[in-house]
């Protein structure tokens, strides 16, 4: 909605002000094709042209005529003011409605110039004597009325005070009317302004509030030193609280030192470091142009610590976002003493910064270590970034651990790229499977634990690094080191620390509270999962050549397969390697043309089970816990052959 104010010296002014505002609109729209989605509203004011100074107006452009046209732009500069014309046909129309009422006498036109200018022209049109005199001021008014006396003017044509004072000494007075036509035209003069206006406001704010919300100070000034931006940045850094500042000269906000001296030097700065008060201001400066000439300056600036606060943070969100160990200790289940010991060995290891070398067969947990042992150090709150030294080519392993310089070969990211080592400055790399790295990539790792900094492919310059490195390997590193496979000044320098972790088949007493986690977290319903104690111990037998990680597959696959039952050891006998028994079960069904998998639980529980007691069908139902009629209809449905 678009504001106009109409200021007048008194109510009904401008006759029939509303209805030619509404009649406009309507033609507007009709004209225009106007979708509304801008309203204009007209509000009427009435005030004394000698009380223009005090009034404060809520509007987005005002609407007035004569000397209050003139005062409000003297004392009012940030609305627009329109000035209602009074054209030569108000003109004319008075000057006959003087005629008609007064006769041939000579008239004294008195108004603001732009209200009068060329009024004198119209003489021999309406055939009477014109004299125009200029109003400034509304003091002026009686004394003008006074001059025209004196120059033999009978009538007086003018504004409101003005023709009152006329009548009172006995002239003849008619009040200048404003016209249709002119009304209509500061109506399309106010429109247009407002709408400008409107936008230019719009777009002042949304540069504003860019300043405002920007990280950097900024202050611009004109070539006399008054600032014209002055953001809230620029405030905060300098630990300036007074309010606005615009219009304010630089001198007397800035305190006497070098950075005020940047501002009045002619020079321009690039990411100058200079001192203000208790801070240090990374500071830049350029002129502001217009068509060619200098019409103020601009001054960007930055406090230097709260940069290297927004780097660090930066850097955190950035790269812990991908490299954050999410175990630790208290992850780890177990109940026999060996895990145990080894797990208080990984916290004393935590507690310094020396290499690791964590020992173990595949599937043992090596990585859950580290990460855990990351997480109980120091670093905790640093990266952890991990790579695994077996999936990646040498000449992309290298890229990755070292990073490479803009341009160091094609296809290379602009700008270049860190690698793993510089991600993990401060906190721990984990180098899983470090035994399988080539010679040349033992060369540079040898280097980087040596000098603890690294070099980018195709770059010259040395970045020192502080990295903890934790390593882990399921191969007999020593032995690689007698057959010359692996370096032994880098062996030993890797193994500072040793930590062993036991193979599962050496902690069978944990395997039962591992099933219970596994099988609960490989099901994705809210109901529990049980399995018979009879089935975790015949899971405690087996040997696990995978370990860890192979028990949990196997207990992923129980909890899909067994989710609305209870598993029992004939549940989990079929999925063991090489199972005889397994054998016989698929041959049966492939035999009665069931496909493999239906009602493979149920089934296989009274095979099992029929087999164990040598087809003895009484002794079956009674194991089963079920009739011998129950137990006959079920086999008769499943299709189990007893011949």
């Amino acid at each position: 909605m678009i504001k106009i104010k109409l200021v007048v010296p008194r109510k009904g002014y401008i006759t029939d002000a509303f209805e030619r505002f509404e009649e406009f609109n309507q033609l507007e729209e009709a004209e225009n094709n106007d979708d509304g989605s801008v309203k204009f509203v007209l509000e009427e004011v009435v005030v004394d042209a000698d009380q223009i100074v005090k009034l404060k107006l809520d509007a987005d452009v005002v609407i007035s005529r004569g000397l209050i046209t003139k005062l409000l732009k003297e004392c009012n500069e940030l609305i627009p003011i329109v000035d209602i014309p009074v054209q030569g046909i108000d003109l004319i129309r008075c000057l006959y409605d003087c005629k008609a009422r007064f006769g041939s006498k000579k008239v004294a036109v008195i108004g603001a110039l732009n209200m009068i200018y060329g009024v004198e022209n119209l003489s021999d049109i309406v055939d009477l004597p014109i004299q125009s005199y200029i109003l400034n001021d509304i003091e002026s008014s009686a004394s003008l009325v006074d001059l025209a006396v004196s120059d033999g003017c009978e009538v007086v044509l003018s504004g409101l005070s003005t023709c009152k004072y006329a009548e009172e000494i006995g002239l003849g007075a008619i009040l200048v009317n404003t016209g249709k036509e002119s009304f209509r035209q500061a109506l399309i003069e106010a429109k247009r302004v407002a709408l400008v206006s409107r936008r230019e406001q719009e777009k002042t704010k949304r540069y504003q509030t860019i300043l405002n919300y920007a990280y950097e100070g900024v202050i611009a000034i004109d070539l006399k030193g008054q600032i014209s931006v002055f953001n809230t940045a620029a405030q905060e850094i300098l630990s300036i609280s007074k309010g606005n500042l615009i219009g304010n000269s630089i001198y007397e906000i800035i305190k006497h030192g070098k950075f005020r001296d940047m501002f009045l030097s002619d020079d321009e700065y690039e990411k100058d470091i200079v001192a203000y008060q208790s801070i240090q201001l990374s500071v830049k400066k350029v002129g502001i142009f217009l068509k060619g000439k200098k019409v103020g300056d601009m001054v960007a600036f930055q406090d230097v610590t709260r940069i290297q606060e927004m780097e660090g943070k930066f850097y955190r969100k950035l790269h812990l976002r991908g490299h954050v160990a999410k175990y630790t200790f208290d992850d780890i289940l177990y109940r026999g003493p060996e895990i145990k010991r080894t797990i208080e060995t990984a916290q004393h290891y935590s507690e310094v910064d020396s290499n690791i070398l964590i020992i173990g067969e595949t599937g043992t947990g090596k990585e859950i270590f580290a990460q855990s042992i990351h997480n109980h150090s120091s670093r905790k709150n640093k990266p952890f970034v991990a790579i695994n030294c077996a999936a990646l080519p040498e000449n992309l392993l290298e890229s990755e651990l070292f990073g490479y310089a803009e341009g160091a070969f094609t296809g290379a990211m602009k700008g270049g790229k860190q690698g793993f080592f510089e991600l993990a400055h401060r906190g721990t790399i984990f180098l899983d499977e470090i035994g399988e790295i080539s010679p040349k990539m033992q060369s540079r790792l040898l280097r980087v634990l040596q000098e603890r900094e690294i070099m980018r492919i195709g770059d010259d310059k040395v970045i020192p690094v502080d990295v903890r490195i934790v390593s882990a390997t399921n191969k007999d590193l020593m032995q690689m080191v007698k057959s010359n496979d692996f370096r032994e000044d880098l062996y030993y320098r890797l193994s500072v620390l040793d930590l062993l972790l036991p193979p599962l088949r050496e902690r069978r007493e944990d395997i039962p509270l591992l099933v219970n986690a596994f099988i609960q977290k490989g099901h994705s319903d809210q109901k529990q999962i049980k399995i018979t104690d009879a089935a975790k111990k015949k899971l405690s037998e087996e040997n696990w050549e995978g370990n860890i990680r192979q028990l949990q597959n196997f207990c992923e696959r129980l909890s899909v397969l067994y989710k609305d039952k209870l598993i029992d050891v004939y549940d989990i006998e079929m999925f063991f390697p090489n199972n005889s028994k397994k054998k016989i079960v698929l041959k049966q069904e492939e035999e009665s043309g069931m496909s493999p998998g239906i009602h493979l639980s149920e089934r296989e529980r009274i095979v099992q089970t029929l087999i164990r007691v040598n087809y003895n069908k009484g002794k079956a139902a009674s194991e089963l816990g079920m009739s011998r009629t129950t137990l006959w209809r079920k086999m008769k449905n499943l299709h189990i052959e007893t011949n």
